[in-house]
Order: structure tokens, then sequence, then C-alpha cells
């Protein structure tokens, strides 16, 4: 017996009556496009002069001008996509409507047979990379599939139900409400320092927060510093250290919590300008031991693959977020160091890269609704002007990144800053034709401010969307590389 007879009939994917039904109500009453327009692109049809001649009408009524068979006569004879069916059909497409209560459900039907069209292809895709793959790994098969199912998930979501605003209000209510109730001024998670709570009110599910900084500043150090102390006061989250590798990223916040420089965490020996090494003391061993066992109860994932695709990152947040732990907040260190798209990519245009990267890490906290904390370079802009302090013009690569941040937080320490205004030999360098009456002047100032930043540092939040904008005072470690908030002591908790 054939093996036929169990399997379901063969699924029609041809929705060219349900198409030139829509065309025809569009044209018979141009404010139709408004059941339709939010979910049918032209490209759905499977005629394709059905579908062009969708979009004629479809620009046509967008742009306000009249749109019927007669003002659309022109043009549908002269585009050579329509001209041979327009000729052929023209006169006769009104009689395909059938109604104005079957137009939003053939559109979605139209659109649903689209979907399930390009899924086929990519089926059948899948099948010549896997027979004729070359040199590619399956992993790289793997991650390429996911890059073009994700946009077709993308580019599939066209049904998604609204909220009115009485479901919106009452969402918001609730957890002001709760708040209140619990006396958390906060609307976001907790960063677990004061003042960056004061000035964000927390971190907001489904935000971006971007943290960017010149290299060296400490832009990884101050994102480990708001993982570690999240991951204790609201629950599991996500890093991915595209620079570092986890035990680096751990060594880190261990130096935080001894004091003791990062070097030495890692190696368990001082070192001194000599060269010499000197294993740490009995007593040290054991504070870094038993920072160590107190961090493995702190709820963090780390992923340290190099160059991992937003969608990599993506498939492992989604499977966190469906696991009993959950998933409280996302961190990526950093933007510029993770991969675009296959596509993309052989465009070979950076800016195309980074920007495609923020908006896809943008949709990923809308998708999973929480926030990610996205670490960004700044260029060398800002070193090169009298105030060293960031803006929003010296985010590298692209402006997709302010555009798609919630927030953007400029780390800056004054102290780094001055520095390079001091030569080798510990004097501030003197600039070219410099009186001495000038240098000297200069000279005490740039001591005098030098002094007064040693171990202090700013956050600069240069866009808060609902939110302020201002600076928040901050610590800064050098040996442990570790901050803490204006209003700690030093012997207080690291986290």
């Amino acid at each position: 017996m054939s093996e036929s007879l169990f399997l379901p009939p063969v699924r029609s994917l041809d929705t060219f009556e349900a198409e030139c039904s829509v065309l025809a109500g569009v044209l018979l009453n141009s404010a139709m496009l408004e059941l339709v327009d939010d979910i049918l692109a032209p490209e759905a049809f499977t005629s394709e002069a059905v579908g062009e001649l969708y979009r004629i009408a479809r620009d046509r009524v967008r742009a306000g001008r009249p749109c019927d068979p007669i003002m659309i006569r022109g043009e549908a004879e002269t585009n050579p996509k329509t001209a041979e069916f327009w000729k052929a059909s023209g006169p006769k497409i009104l009689t395909a409507f059938v109604g104005k209560p079957v137009m939003r459900g053939y559109a979605q039907a139209i659109a649903d047979a689209s979907l399930l069209r390009s899924l086929k292809d990519e089926a059948e895709n899948l099948i010549l990379d896997v027979t004729h793959a070359g040199d590619k790994t399956g992993a790289v098969l793997v991650e390429e599939l996911q890059e073009r199912i994700e946009r077709l998930a993308l580019s599939g979501d066209t049904d998604r139900p609204m909220k009115t605003s009485a479901n919106a209000i009452d969402t918001l209510l609730e957890a002001t409400e709760a708040a209140w109730k619990a006396g958390n001024a906060l609307s976001g998670i907790d960063t677990g320092y004061e003042g960056l709570n004061g000035l964000l009110s927390g971190l907001k599910p489904g935000g971006v927060y971007v943290i960017a900084a010149r290299p060296g500043v400490g832009k990884s150090s101050l994102m480990l510093g708001i993982a570690m102390r999240a991951a204790q006061r609201n629950g599991r989250g996500l890093i991915w250290s595209g620079e570092m590798s986890a035990e680096e990223l751990m060594s880190k916040a261990i130096a935080g919590k001894t004091g003791l420089p990062v070097d030495v965490v890692m190696t368990g020996h001082w070192k001194f300008p000599n060269g010499e090494r000197r294993p740490v003391s009995r007593e040290d061993m054991d504070r870094i031991v038993s920072a160590g066992m107190a961090a493995r109860d702190i709820p963090l994932m780390v992923d340290d693959r190099e160059g991992a695709t937003v969608q990599q990152i993506l498939a492992r947040a989604r499977r966190m977020k469906r696991q009993k732990q959950g998933l409280a907040f996302i961190a990526l260190d950093y933007l510029q160091l993770m991969e675009a798209s296959a596509a993309v990519k052989r465009s070979g245009n950076r800016t195309a890269e980074v920007t495609e990267i923020s908006r896809d890490v943008a949709r990923m906290a809308r998708e999973l609704n929480v926030p990610v904390i996205a670490l960004s370079q700044l260029n060398r802009q800002s070193e090169n002007r009298e105030d060293r302090r960031p803006s929003l013009a010296d985010i590298r690569d692209s402006g997709a990144i302010e555009q798609d941040a919630r927030c953007v937080m400029a780390l800056y320490r004054e102290e780094m800053a001055l520095r390079l205004r001091v030569g080798a030999d510990g004097q501030v360098s003197r600039n070219s034709g410099e009186s001495d009456a000038a240098y000297e002047k200069r000279s005490a100032e740039v001591t005098e401010r030098l002094a007064k930043s040693a171990g202090t540092a700013e956050v600069i939040v240069l866009k808060n969307r609902g939110g302020r904008t201002g600076i928040v005072g901050m610590q800064f470690d050098g040996p442990s590389t570790w901050f803490r908030g204006d209003d700690e002591r030093q012997n207080d908790p690291a986290w």
C-alpha cells in the first residue's frame, strides 16, 4: 500500500483569487486599504502582475491621490510587469471583489501563504546547503539558518494584536501600585548603584542601555558591577563577553570583592616593579577563595564565544527565559565585537553591520521583555577636545546605536584623560610655542585637577528616554578595576 495514502493532501499555496479580490476591493473603494495595509505587502502576492497593481494602488492611496481603475490605467498599461495582465484582465478585475467583511481575512491568508512559501524555500535551500556545504560546518549552517528564520519570523509577525489604552493603563497601574506597596521607587530592575537608580529609576524591561567609553576606561568593569549586583537583587542574568573569557571576567568580580589587584587574583602572586614575583599570603589566598565561593552563588551565565551574532545570543536567552530560573537581564560586551549577518558582512559596509547589530539587539530586548546593557566603543573625537567628556556624537561606527537605545551613558574618568597630558618623565607636556608663565600656570592646574580626580569617575547620562539626564558620580579603584557609588565606603561590599 502506498505511504501517500496516509499523508494529508498537498496544501495549495496559490492565493491568486484572494489577491484579485483584495486588489478589486482597493480599486472600488480606496478606504479599504486601511483593512489590509498593515499586514499585506506587494511581495506576498503569487502573481507578480497583481502584486504590482496592488503596489501602484497602495502608493496612490498613501499619497492622497485618487485611485480607481481609470486613474491607474495609464501606469498599468505602461508598466512592463502589469501591461499584459491589464490588457487581458483589467476590465474584469473588479468582478473578483466578494465583499468588505472578508478583505482582511483574504489579506491574512495571502501573507500566511507567502510566509509558508518562504519556509518551503528555506527547507529546500537547507537540503542543498547540507549536501553541498563545502567547508561549512554544521554549526555555521545552523547559524545561517537561524538568521534567515529570525528574519522570516519578523516579517511574518503581521497580526500581533494591538493594546488598547485601557489595557496599557491597567498594566501600568498594576505595576505602579505593586511598587508603591513594596516601598520600591524603581520602575525597572535594581542596578545596585543608588546614584544610577535615582536617575534611571531602574533598568526597564525591553529597553537597551548603552554604556560607551574609550578603551581602558573601565566599561567592562562597570557592566560587571551592575550585572553582579542586579543578579543578586533581581535574578539570573546573561553576559556575553566577546573580549574576555568567563574566567577573566570573574577574576574582576573577585578583585572587586577582595580589593586585590586583578593580576594578583589571577596568578596568586604579587608582581613588583623590578620584575620579582612573590606568592600572596595565606590570608590573602583565603580571601580570594572565600570571594570565589560567594561569587558561585550569583545567578549569572557567561557566554564567552568570540564574534557571536545577536541571533545566537537570542537563542540562548530564549531557552533561559523558558527555564524555571528565568532571565532578568542581558549584558553585551561589546557591540562592535558582535558579528552581523552573512549578507550584510558581504557588503563590506561597517556602518551597515553595526546598524543591523544595534537594531537586532533592540528587537531582542523587546521580544524577551528584559533590559539589555550593551557596551560600545567611542571614537577618538573626544580626546581631541579641551573638555574630553564624551557626547552622543562620539559613539563609534553607527548613529543607530544612539537611536535604538532607551538610554545612553558615557563613562568618563578625568584622571585618565588628564594623564594623557603628562609625559613619561611625570611632567605635564608642554604645548608648542607656550610661554614659561603659561606653561607653569597650566601645569599647576593639571596637577591640581589630577589630585582631585584621583579614584573618581563619572557616568554621564546623555540620553534617557522618558527620564532625566545628568551625571552620576562614582569611585574607581584602579588595581581591582572596580566601581563603587559616591555614597559607598571603601570597605562596603563590592557586590
